[in-house]
């Protein structure tokens, strides 16, 4: 895997008592649905593999074709899992935040190699864990294993729902889906919606450009729909926003 000279790595070896390792929340871990299966023992077992990266915003964990020996666990920032077209173009497939993970299907693949390229979208601290540590885990754990798979599948179906979005929808109802999926206070018709990512990440992820997406948004503005106020947008309307969706 290619390492950028600024990424930092912690020493691997923890007290388990110590459950902050580095600057990695070994709790919040325990209570991921990866590790919740393990029993404690296997679990501390686990961790005295795990190591800890810290990046700074901008910084590849991985590129796209690396050999894929490690899957990694959010402690802090946001990640992007992103491709890039032959044309150039820039496309993101998700944003990982706070206690989730990413690349852990990788391990269960024959050909063990990234399939996209991963940054950090912020400062950000992620836990390194093995592929074969935690498959020899799993090989002896049905639990664990149980849920290992029906997460994969809920990758899956979504995946599937959001191909489902870029085909069928205009990009109008794609940006209004993605503004309704990050209502956080509503009031009767009205609502408050919180956007944490840059608008060129969001346009990438609803498949239009960044000039569509200021366009959009300001078409919404301008039929009195919409107030957006830096990254906090107050819908005046549900209901007429939520025709389109």
């Amino acid at each position: 895997m290619l390492q950028t000279p600024a990424m930092r790595e912690t020493n691997p070896m923890l007290d388990s008592i110590d459950m902050k390792r580095g600057n990695c929340d070994l709790e919040g871990m325990r209570q991921h649905y990866l590790f919740s299966g393990l029993e404690q023992e296997d679990f501390d077992a686990l961790m005295q593999h795990v190591s800890v990266v810290q990046l700074e915003k901008g910084e590849i964990l991985f590129h796209r074709g690396d050999k894929a020996e490690f899957f990694y666990f959010v402690d802090a920032g946001q990640m992007e899992l992103n491709i890039i077209a032959p044309t150039g173009q820039r496309k993101v497939l998700e944003v990982i935040g706070p206690d989730r993970t990413f690349a852990e299907a990788v391990a269960f693949i024959r050909e063990h190699k990234y399939p996209v390229t991963c940054e950090a979208l912020s400062d950000s601290v992620v836990c390194r864990i093995p592929n074969d540590a935690y498959v020899d885990l799993i090989h002896t754990n049905p639990d664990a294993c149980m849920r290992l798979l029906s997460d994969l599948s809920r990758h899956l179906h979504a995946r599937v729902r959001e191909i489902e979005r870029l085909t069928v929808q205009n990009a109008r109802d794609r940006l209004i889906g993605y503004l309704l999926e990050h209502v956080v206070a509503s009031n009767d018709d009205e609502a408050t919606i919180r956007v944490e990512l840059p608008r060129h990440v969001i346009a990438s992820r609803l498949s239009i450009t960044p000039e569509t997406l200021s366009r959009l948004l300001r078409n919404l503005v301008e039929e009195r729909i919409l107030t957006i106020e830096d990254r906090v947008i107050f819908v005046h309307s549900l209901s007429r926003l939520r025709p389109y969706d």
